[in-house]
């Protein structure tokens, strides 16, 4: 019988199987696509928000004189004879209000506005130093359960081909062509891959774990594609003192030394004092005149070498300090860095060899024993022990390659904005 599709059914099967890819890319989380949900996900970055706002909205009041001061009181009021608790007989009994205002000096405000924008500043180099630890930590966690996953793959493939081994051994026992030897040997390979996939999987569980921190327990369990190109990193190795010094910890240090010397120059500002003046109006008994005041007030710094100077001094040596941190901080860096980039470019180096020559000579050892063993001419012993080393050599090939490939995040998420990596 003779099955036709009509036109109109045969589009929707074809949309159908277009839809399919789409689908399947919808039920996988990419390494990019983990890095987005992590930062979109991070409430380190709404924090770091709120601070920028708040130090924003200090420095809008910091750069405002100081609030006028209001007074009322009763001056001069008699306790005792024949006037005692007037405010209206006696001459000298007066209700007064007035009102005070501090003349912060301009230079001042702007200082004090300044040091709170320099506290944003920072709080912003926060932000993008978040930034480049969520990307990397995220992105370290899906390598990580990336390449598990393909080590759990592996030996659950080499225990299927055990199972294998030993139905096909167990037959040739019972036929008489092999030795109880072989069957047992089947079995130890058996469980020992057994209890290696059980430790495989007990890592994989806590790779997944810390994976869901960043992206969800939901999406930590879809099947993970679109590994990264980790073959090359996004700065100029020659120039690292240069590169680096645009790292966000450099750069935060560099905001707290701006800081730092603002709140020197604010000391030194400290040391002209400020002005207030004070106006009260003092209303007396209707038989006596009321009273207008003006006064003014100003600090007596007589101790200026024991107070003021000690404070400029101790503010400028905080300047010197961050200095020196941020000086050895660079140094730190870029030894730290140099050493990355060496495991990197080392573990590519390794990472080609194995691909070239040690797996292909591990297979083709595997296969020859494999075809001896199947010919008479080799014992199942060899088959076991070839299969055991290509195992081995393959995890050991796996390993390298996530080993280098967390190395290559490490360094690709220094400066998440020059990133070619970066969401």
């Amino acid at each position: 019988m003779n099955f036709r599709i009509s036109r109109p059914m045969g589009r929707v099967v074809l949309a159908l199987i277009a839809l399919v890819p789409a689908a399947l890319s919808a039920a996988s989380l990419s390494f990019l696509e983990a890095q987005q949900v992590a930062l979109s996900q991070s409430r380190q970055l709404v924090a770091q928000d709120a601070a920028m706002t708040s130090a924003r909205e200090m420095a809008v009041a910091a750069g405002e004189r100081p609030d006028p001061m209001l007074s009322i009181g009763i001056d001069n009021l008699p306790v005792n004879g024949s006037d005692r608790f007037s405010i209206t007989r006696d001459f000298m009994t007066m209700r007064k209000v007035g009102v005070a205002q501090e003349f912060t000096r301009g230079e001042k405000l702007d200082l004090r506005r300044q040091r709170q924008e320099r506290e944003a500043e920072i709080a912003a180099a926060g932000k993008a130093l978040v930034r480049s630890e969520v990307l990397r930590s995220a992105g370290k966690a899906w390598l990580t359960s990336y390449f598990l996953s393909q080590q759990r793959v592996l030996l659950q493939e080499q225990l299927q081909q055990a199972r294998q081994q030993l139905v096909a051994s167990e037959a040739a026992y019972r036929g008489g062509r092999t030795a109880s030897t072989d069957t047992i040997n089947t079995r130890g390979e058996l469980l020992l891959l057994e209890d290696q996939l059980q430790i495989m999987a007990r890592q994989l569980k806590q790779a997944t774990a810390a994976l869901a921190r960043w992206v969800g327990n939901e999406q930590s369990r879809q099947p993970l594609l679109g590994k990264p190109d980790f073959d090359r990193i996004h700065f100029v190795i020659d120039d690292l003192e240069g590169h680096l010094t645009r790292h966000p910890d450099l750069v935060m240090q560099d905001r707290r030394i701006a800081l730092a010397d603002t709140e020197a120059h604010l000391a030194e500002a400290n040391k002209r004092a400020d002005w207030t003046a004070e106006l009260s109006y003092a209303q007396r008994g209707s038989a006596f005149s009321d009273m207008v005041s003006l006064g003014l007030s100003v600090p007596l710094q007589w101790d200026q070498a024991r107070r003021q100077n000690r404070e400029l001094a101790a503010r400028q040596a905080q300047v010197e300090q961050v200095r020196a941190e941020r000086d050895d901080m660079l140094r730190a860096h870029v030894a730290e860095v140099r050493a990355m980039v060496d495991d990197w470019q080392s573990g590519l180096s390794r990472l080609q060899r194995y691909r070239e020559q040690i797996l292909p000579l591990s297979k083709s050892r595997t296969q020859a024993a494999l075809a001896s063993w199947r010919g008479g001419r080799g014992a199942l012993s060899d088959v076991l022990a070839a299969r055991r080393a290509l195992l081995d050599t393959q995890l050991q090939a796996s390993q390298l390659e996530m080993q280098t490939a967390l190395t290559w995040a490490d360094l690709e998420f220094l400066l998440p904005n020059e990133s070619r990596s970066a969401p």
